[in-house]
């Protein structure tokens, strides 16, 4: 091997470049770097086994190619370079965030044990064997519901007043007449 081919292999070791397309269908992303453009690679994933993430690189994220004996042919993405196009999220030690493209939030900040999401949208989820949630509930907006409703211990309040099972009513006379509403 001469030494110009040697050090071409090296050179291509590991490389710095960019996203230039994205295959989601094959899980496969071209990387530009300087003059070169790949072929179709596999991007590097969280997990890949029985449990598997899915958080495709984006355009123009920049990322580093790492090809085994100098080969880009062979080579493997990693992504998660910040650059100038795509600055970093946050600045702060306690916080772990993930920001998308929509400005959808996702944030535990560590420092304050508080998880915060942010949504341009809705939440969804699905879960038939039922969800529990432990803790006060503060909610604004309507709430639409099917379905019972049972409720153990606590007082049941609206507008002020008390209609849970001890409430009482004023204005009771027998026969036919109504009472008045709950005191």
């Amino acid at each position: 091997m001469n030494i110009p081919e040697l050090l071409r292999l090296l050179h291509n070791l590991i490389r710095l470049g960019t996203i230039a397309e994205v295959d989601h269908n094959a899980a496969r992303v071209r990387v530009k770097a300087g003059e070169l453009l790949t072929d179709w690679l596999p991007w590097i994933e969280g997990h890949a086994g029985t449990t598997r993430d899915w958080d495709p690189p984006t355009q123009g994220e920049q990322v580093i190619l790492f090809s085994p004996g100098g080969d880009p042919a062979a080579g493997v993405v990693l992504s998660g370079l910040f650059s100038n196009a795509h600055p970093a999220p946050a600045n702060s030690a306690d916080l772990w965030q993930r920001l998308f493209p929509d400005q959808g939030l996702f944030e535990y900040d560590h420092a304050n044990s508080v998880l915060r999401i942010h949504l341009p949208g809705s939440i969804e989820i699905v879960a038939p064997g039922g969800t529990t949630w432990q803790g006060n509930i503060q909610h604004t907006g309507e709430l639409n519901r099917e379905g019972g409703y049972a409720q153990q211990g606590g007082g049941l309040n609206h507008n002020g007043k008390n209609v849970g099972h001890d409430h009482v009513h004023g204005g009771i006379q027998p026969g036919p007449a109504n009472t008045q509403g709950p005191i």
